[in-house]
C-alpha cells in the first residue's frame, strides 16, 4: 500500500526533494554561523587604560538633532575627549545652537564650510574636515541623529575599539507601529549579518551611525582618495581600506549601542540601504558570494517548495521541513534579539521575514540603474 512517504517518485520529483533538502542545509548552517556571534553572554567592557579621543559628527540643517542629542554624549563619565561638530553648510539654526552648546560644554568644538555654490561637495569633505581637525588619533564618527542614554557608552565604546577599526550596533528608537518596526528588524538583520562576517575577518560594510577608526590610518589611506566623488561609501569604502591597514571588530553590545532618533525614520532606513548598494561594487567578488549565497538559497527553497507541493503528494514531509526551518530561523533570530535587548520584534519576526527579500530586490535593482547612470 502506497503513503505519502514512501510512494514511488519520479526524477523530477526527486530532483525537487534533493533540492528542497540541500537549500535547508545551507540554510541552516548560516543560521547557526549567525547564532555563534550571539550565543555569549553581554558584558561590559571594562579597561584600565584610557586613551583621548575625537568625536566626529558633520550636520546639515539638523539644528534640532543638534540640541536634543549632543547632551547625552557631552556628559559622557570618560575622562579626555572632545566633540567636533562639522557644520557642512547649513541654513537653518545649527551655528546659535552650536554658540549655545559651546558655552555649557567646554569639550564641544566646530568647524563651518561655508555655502559655495560653485563648488559642490558631498559629506567626505566634511569628515575629512573633521579628521584633520581632530586633536586626537582615535576617532569616532557619529551622525547628529543619534544617541545614548547610558553614560558609561564612551568607555565601553574606547575598550573595544582601543587602536582598531570598530564598528557597533545602531538601531531605531522603541516605538509602536507594524511598518516602523519593520524597518528596525530590517536594521537588526543587518547588525546580524554583519557582525558575524566581521567575526572571521570578512568584513563587508561600517556603519556611520557608531564607527571609529583612527586617524593616522585615515591620513594614510589619504582619506577618500579615489571615490571622493563618490555620493555613498564614506563608512562602507572606508572601512574596506582601512581594514586593510588594522584589526577590525564589531560591538552587539548594548552598552555600546547608539539610538537613532524615530524623527524622518524612513529616510533615514532608506538612505541606509541605499548607500550600502551603491557601494557593494567594492566588495571583494568572494565575500560578495558568501554574502548572497543566504538569500539565494533563502528564494529557491520557496520555489522548490511551491514546485514540490504542485508535484509531489509529500504533504506531511513538506510540513515538517518547513516547521523545521521556522523553528530554526525563529530560535536564532530569537536569540540574537534578547542578546541586543530588542525581544519585542519576535513574533512579528515571521511577517518581517516574507516581506524583507521584496525590497532588498527593490534597492539591488535600484543601484545597478544608478551604476549605469553614472
Amino acid at each position: 500500500m502506497e503513503t505519502y512517504f514512501y510512494h514511488s517518485l519520479t526524477p523530477i520529483q526527486w530532483l525537487l526533494i534533493i533540492g528542497l533538502v540541500l537549500t535547508f542545509l545551507i540554510d541552516l548552517i548560516y543560521s547557526i554561523f549567525y547564532l555563534r556571534k550571539f550565543k555569549t553572554k553581554n558584558k561590559t567592557y571594562n579597561h584600565s587604560e584610557t586613551i583621548p579621543v575625537s568625536i566626529i559628527l558633520c550636520a546639515k540643517n539638523q539644528a534640532q538633532y543638534l540640541e536634543k542629542n549632543l547632551p547625552t554624549l557631552l556628559t559622557q563619565d570618560y575622562p579626555e575627549y572632545e566633540i567636533i561638530v562639522v557644520d557642512n553648510g547649513s541654513v537653518d539654526d545649527t551655528e546659535d545652537v552650536l554658540i549655545r552648546l559651546k558655552n555649557l560644554y567646554p569639550t564641544l568644538r566646530s568647524t563651518q564650510i561655508p555655502i559655495d555654490e560653485k563648488f559642490k561637495h558631498n559629506k567626505k569633505l566634511a569628515i575629512t574636515i573633521g579628521v584633520k581637525a581632530a586633536k586626537y588619533d582615535q576617532i569616532i564618527h557619529l551622525n547628529p541623529n543619534g544617541f545614548t542614554h547610558n553614560k558609561a557608552w564612551l568607555s565601553n565604546t574606547v575598550a573595544k575599539a582601543q587602536g582598531k577599526l570598530y564598528n557597533a550596533y545602531s538601531n531605531l528608537e522603541y516605538k509602536k507601529g507594524f511598518f516602523y518596526n519593520f524597518l528596525r528588524y530590517d536594521i537588526i538583520k543587518q547588525t546580524i549579518k554583519l557582525a558575524s562576517f566581521t567575526s572571521i575577518n570578512k568584513l563587508y560594510a561600517g556603519n556611520s551611525f557608531n564607527m571609529s577608526f583612527l586617524k593616522s590610518d585615515f591620513l594614510a589611506n589619504k582619506g577618500y582618495a579615489g571615490n571622493a566623488h563618490f555620493e555613498a561609501g564614506y563608512d562602507h569604502i572606508l572601512c574596506l581600506d582601512l581594514a586593510q591597514k588594522s584589526d577590525y571588530t564589531f560591538s552587539t553590545n548594548p552598552d555600546s549601542k547608539i539610538t537613532i532618533d524615530a524623527k524622518n525614520y524612513f529616510k533615514t532606513w532608506k538612505t541606509i540601504n541605499k548607500h550600502y548598494f551603491k557601494s557593494r561594487k567594492y566588495i571583494p567578488f568572494k565575500r560578495k558570494l558568501l554574502l548572497d549565497i543566504e538569500p539565494i538559497v533563502h528564494f529557491l527553497f520557496i520555489v522548490l517548495l511551491i514546485l514540490a507541493l504542485i508535484k509531489t503528494q509529500l504533504y506531511f514531509s513538506l510540513l515538517a521541513l518547513c516547521i523545521a526551518k521556522i523553528f530554526t530561523k525563529g530560535y536564532c533570530f530569537k536569540i540574537s534579539t534578547r542578546h541586543l535587548r530588542e525581544e519585542n520584534l519576535f513574533l512579528s519576526s515571521y511577517v518581517y521575514v516574507l516581506l524583507r527579500p521584496l525590497y532588498k530586490l527593490l534597492f539591488y535593482i535600484q543601484s545597478h540603474i544608478y551604476r549605469k547612470r553614472s
